[in-house]
């Protein structure tokens, strides 16, 4: 664990081992899993793949789908920087085709359910609500009618919820596992006060259009806590990524 001394030897910093984009990929590995899981329980081996969005969970899926022949669409073609050198990145016009598998990971805004022009045997919509308390959120989602939209012999959608946020997007869920954590630490005696390093890391990619730079932010360690005595700022971490579920249900 790393530590560094305050103004004085009495207090000290405690860093998290696990930095931001530990968390994000952990995240997107309970998705990613989530998936895989369910083509293996359904028997489903798909030998053309088609990802739609680029950011975040569409990357990660697309990066361990590699050996599935994936392609991965997206309007942003400098998203390209977060994929594997071994999945083709291509303009969203591509997605007309046929596919053995299509997952829609555009969420809120994303993809209209009239794009939705092709052809494949397993469609999988991402919902973006996690456990829909927001109404107007709620009223944003096209889910339903992305999967009307499409028609395939087996349709599902990826739920995931745990920890009670308005949305199941990666980046809200990274940020609601450190506000947490957060809170549990400065609850713990002895502690002056904690932080992250947190930027508006959306804005870096979607705005200065610096992919670069956004990966490399996400480097930083998590969650800094100033203490008077050792203080664990991973364990928190850990709790609360292990509240976080995701599950296909079939439509």
């Amino acid at each position: 664990m790393k530590t560094e001394t305050g103004i004085t030897n009495t207090v000290k910093s405690y860093f998290s081992q696990h930095t931001i984009q530990d968390i994000i990929e952990t995240i997107g590995k309970i998705k990613t899993d989530t998936l895989l899981d369910w083509l293996a329980y359904k028997k489903i081996k798909p030998e053309k793949t088609l990802i739609i969005g680029a950011y975040l969970t569409g990357a990660m899926i697309a990066n361990k789908f590699k050996k599935y022949n994936v392609t991965i669409v997206d309007k942003h073609p400098h998203l390209k920087c977060l994929i594997d050198t071994n999945v083709t990145f291509k303009k969203p016009e591509a997605i007309r085709g046929s596919w053995d598998l299509v997952v829609d990971t555009t969420g809120i805004g994303g993809i209209k359910p009239e794009k939705l022009k092709i052809k494949t045997k397993t469609f999988i919509v991402e919902s973006p609500i996690s456990d829909a308390s927001d109404t107007i959120i709620k009223n944003h989602d096209e889910t339903k009618k992305r999967i009307k939209a499409v028609k395939a012999p087996v349709k599902g959608i990826l739920y995931t919820s745990g920890l009670n946020t308005k949305t199941s997007g990666t980046m809200t869920l990274t940020i609601e596992v450190l506000r947490r954590s957060l809170e549990e630490i400065l609850k713990a005696d002895g502690v002056l006060y904690a932080s992250s390093q947190l930027r508006f890391y959306e804005r870096i990619l979607f705005k200065e259009k610096d992919c670069e730079k956004f990966k490399e932010s996400l480097k930083e360690n998590a969650i800094i806590a100033s203490s008077l005595k050792k203080i664990d700022c991973d364990m928190p971490i850990k709790g609360n990524l292990r509240r976080i579920k995701s599950e296909i249900k079939e439509v």
